[in-house]
């Protein structure tokens, strides 16, 4: 899965990086989820967690900020490649500390 997303992020199109954000995003809301945080969503999951228990909070919800402007604003949102690999490389962090990639 991670390997997927790691695919798309180097693609050549917004499409791809958005994708590959919004499939991140997916996984993180699945990982929180098996981890037992409640919520409906990452957003609600992410309210739960304790800095204490996960040194890259802030990197989840920097990620998840980026994942909500693509879902809100559609292809009107202007997603750089830059701002695409660094919120992928947010999530990275995350799943990383996790111990799920």
């Amino acid at each position: 899965r991670w390997e997927h997303i790691q695919t798309l992020v180097e693609g050549n199109s917004p499409s791809e990086w958005r994708e590959a954000i919004i499939e991140a995003d997916i996984m993180l809301d699945d990982v929180l989820a098996k981890r037992g945080y409640v919520g409906a969503g990452v957003g609600e999951k992410l309210k739960s967690v304790d800095e204490a228990e996960l040194a890259t909070l802030q990197d989840a919800w920097e990620a998840h900020k980026v994942r909500n402007q693509i879902a809100h604003q559609g292809s009107t949102f202007d997603l750089s490649e830059t701002l695409a690999r660094r919120t992928i490389a947010r999530y990275e962090s995350v799943f990383q500390e996790l111990k799920v990639i």
